[in-house]
């Protein structure tokens, strides 16, 4: 099996290289702002210059999942390596794959999985980002292997489980939930055997874990003096994925700025409000799953059907994008057009490839397949409690490749044989491809990444962003927003004009966004009284007239209107908008000395 191994992988680091040159230069993939890329990528720069413990970040536990800003820091937070890295560790996840799965399942099933996961195009694409996505499919495929391992050499060695368990540890300060899939599999091997000697297994492996873990909770108590295990944010999570108006996938939760740099800030300020103290980094995190909890225990139906959505959405075919849309991506790389392998196969493969292995498998055999599949279910809960994204699933595929790889090579002697077997995988297989192929309604994201490639064109001053922001809203979901996006992009730029319209098409199409009318106003008043200063009161006038009309409270758009009227000896209209501007603001001593001078007029 050398040969075909290892040209599965020239084959394999060829796609992963071929995608990184396609997009590794993108303009919208490059770390910045406050999305996560960009806080890993801050975070990796002062871990980089010397800052280890972060503690310029605040005396504070960690928000986020500490593991990635630290392999970022280790290419001293050059992205070009990084991401090169990536490719050759997802390069080496295939390799792991394909042995997990010969362990498993034999020769045949091993170069079936390794195949199917090197097609899978949704791992190679998070391996190019700039983003903690990018270690988990090579963490979850060293974990699983490890486990294979533990399960199949036929021996109690407590150096193998420490190691898998590290490597769980590893995937747990990546993904944070992953540890929950440490528990469970910790669980079935106690459970697995009756002798008091096969609990070595279970003990070491959570020793390996309680190793790894430690070290983020040594940090977070020596920088703030909390107890936090690895990050802080899972509070907020849960409340994004459960309460009111969730709906399975990322929300924005009131008050809270839909990003990791705002999120951190945030969180606790309203937390603190909302309490009316000041409140530890562990009591705001407990703040927010407290809410979640409260309302799961007041409408316990609702929270059931929420999570039984959300399972669904784990194992469906269709994309749940978080900062970056796949589907838009693959449309432009032909090497993920070629990456053809998704969930919508996957998961219906492994059902299949589950239930043969099942059937033909007894005592010991079974067991090491039962243990080792409890990563599955587990890691699908463990999404499914909090919300369900696109990258959250990856560890998810790579637990699925081996199974399917076992469909493939078994399913054509079950058919032959056409016994209970082979039709118990056929409808493990069948109700699979329903959860998995039925449409979900997911939106995928891909009209956001258009609306962001305009904003960088304005950004960049293009020519054409103006006309390809027409194109964009016509096809976003919610054109106003993008309407909005590109005005405060122009404005940004300098380029007022092109604002005025820009948010003029958005109040337009949706006149009841808060906000935008008294932008709007700001802006035309601003361009309005430019005119003025330049001697063109009449073409001024429009402007503030719309600007007043806009926003009856905006006081200094009255007063510039009721100059321009006053110029235009429309005195009567002119002392009514300085008397408007006065009660707006009392203090407005140049609406007062206007009233004053428009009276000594008469």
């Amino acid at each position: 099996m050398r040969r075909p191994l290892l040209l599965l992988l020239l084959a394999t680091f060829a796609l992963k290289a071929a995608v990184l040159a396609r997009l590794g230069d993108h303009p919208l993939l490059q770390p910045a702002g406050d999305i996560d890329s960009g806080v890993y990528a801050r975070l990796a720069q002062r871990i980089a210059q010397g800052d280890v413990l972060l503690r310029g970040e605040g005396q504070v536990p960690f928000f986020v999942s500490p593991l990635y800003a630290y392999f970022l820091a280790a290419t001293r937070a050059s992205f070009p390596a990084a991401r090169v890295v990536q490719i050759l560790l997802g390069t080496a996840a295939v390799v792991l794959v394909f042995l997990t799965a010969r362990r498993l399942f034999g020769d045949r099933a091993a170069l079936a999985a390794g195949v199917l996961y090197a097609l899978t195009g949704v791992v190679t694409f998070h391996e190019v980002l700039i983003l903690q996505a990018a270690l988990d499919p090579f963490l979850t495929a060293l974990f699983l292997y490890l486990i294979a391992v533990g399960l199949t050499s036929g021996s109690f060695s407590s150096k193998v489980w420490v190691a898998a368990g590290a490597a769980g540890g590893l995937l747990a300060l990546n993904r944070p939930n992953a540890l929950l899939c440490v528990v469970a599999v910790a669980l079935a091997l106690a459970v697995a055997k009756i002798s008091l000697r096969t609990f070595v297994p279970a003990v070491a492996f959570v020793a390996g874990t309680a190793i790894v873990v430690a070290l983020p909770l040594a940090r977070n108590l020596i920088v703030s003096g909390e107890p936090v295990l690895i990050s802080s944010h899972g509070g907020l999570n849960f409340l994004v994925g459960n309460g009111p108006g969730a709906n399975g996938v990322y929300r924005a939760i009131p008050g809270i700025t839909p990003d990791i740099g705002g999120q951190t800030a945030d969180t606790k300020r309203v937390a603190e409000a909302e309490e009316g103290r000041p409140l530890s980094t562990r009591e705001v995190s407990a703040h927010f799953a407290k809410k979640a909890w409260a309302w799961i225990a007041h409408e316990p139906g609702a929270a059931l059907a929420l999570f039984a959505k959300k399972v669904r959405f784990v194992l469906s075919g269709d994309e749940a994008p978080l900062n970056f849309s796949y589907p838009w991506y693959r449309e432009r790389s032909l090497a993920l057009k070629l990456l053809v392998v998704g969930p919508g196969l996957l998961v219906p493969l492994a059902g299949a490839g589950f239930v043969l292995a099942l059937f033909g498998s007894a005592g010991a055999a079974r067991r090491t397949l039962l243990v080792w599949s409890t990563f599955v279910p587990a890691y699908v809960l463990a999404v499914a409690a909090f919300f369900v994204a696109t990258r959250y699933r990856l560890p998810l595929l790579v637990a699925l490749a081996p199974l399917g790889g076992a469909a493939v090579a078994r399913l054509p002697e079950a058919w032959r044989a056409r016994g209970t077997r082979f039709w118990s995988a056929a409808a493990a297989a069948a109700l699979l491809a329903a959860v998995s192929l039925w449409p979900t309604g997911l939106w995928d994201g891909a009209e956001d990444e258009e609306m962001h490639l305009v904003l960088w064109e304005i950004e960049r001053g293009d020519a054409g962003a103006m006309r390809h922001a027409e194109a964009a809203a016509r096809e976003h979901p919610d054109p106003a927003l993008v309407w909005l996006r590109v005005a405060r992009s122009f404005e940004a730029a300098g380029k007022s004009d092109e604002a005025i319209t820009a948010l003029s098409r958005s109040h337009e199409v949706d006149p009841n966004r808060p906000g935008t009318a008294p932008l709007l106003s700001a802006l035309l008043e601003k361009r309005g009284l430019a005119r003025v200063l330049a001697g063109d009161a009449t073409l001024a006038r429009p402007d503030l007239e719309e600007a007043v009309r806009l926003d009856g409270s905006n006081a200094s758009a009255c007063l510039n209107l009721a100059v321009v009227l006053a110029g235009a000896g429309e005195t009567d209209g002119a002392r009514s908008l300085a008397r408007q501007a006065l009660d707006l603001k009392p203090d407005y001593e140049k609406a007062r000395a206007l009233l004053q001078a428009l009276d000594r007029m008469k």
